[in-house]
């Protein structure tokens, strides 16, 4: 699978995620890694929250 041709917010989190780990195995540090890594962060955001943020939160 060939991620860059595509957006990825249109792929399934296991799709991003399969490709992520093809790339991360093969040792190739492309743009397409790059760009799906931001998606799956961002997506671990918008569904978790900012850890960094609550925790600052709960400490002050």
């Amino acid at each position: 699978m060939t991620v860059h041709h595509l957006t990825t917010n249109h792929l399934s989190d296991d799709a991003l995620m399969s490709r992520l780990y093809e790339l991360a195995r093969s040792g190739r540090q492309t743009t397409e890694t790059a760009q799906i890594d931001a998606e799956v962060y961002s997506r671990l955001l918008q569904t978790y929250g900012d850890a960094e943020a609550d925790t600052a939160r709960v400490a002050a």
